[in-house]
């Protein structure tokens, strides 16, 4: 499968099924995420980040060394990330 190809099936599982591994794969190669989690917005980037990635809410950072480290550690809403994915809402892929 060509790289790009790859890359575009990977967006599509994000955006419809939102895929872990795919949100993963997103953010090592470079997209951001922005998504609505209770009242509040999120995004998570490597742009900026303290370490190698961070999720925002606002000027709140949580920073990891690995995706995987935020998807296991991070909070959402007072729940950890990978619990609270399942009810946010994408908002848009960067």
């Amino acid at each position: 499968m060509e790289e790009r190809n790859k890359h575009d099936e990977m967006a599509k599982a994000l955006l419809e099924e939102k895929s872990l591994a795919a949100l993963i794969y997103l953010i090592d190669h470079g997209r951001e995420l922005e998504f609505i989690a209770g009242e509040h917005t999120y995004f998570i980037s490597r742009d900026k980040a303290a370490k190698y990635v961070s999720i925002w809410k606002g000027e709140e950072e949580q920073s990891f060394d690995h995706v995987y480290d935020l998807i296991e550690h991070a909070e959402v809403e007072g729940e950890p990330f990978f619990k609270a994915w399942k009810k946010c809402e994408i908002s848009t892929l960067f």
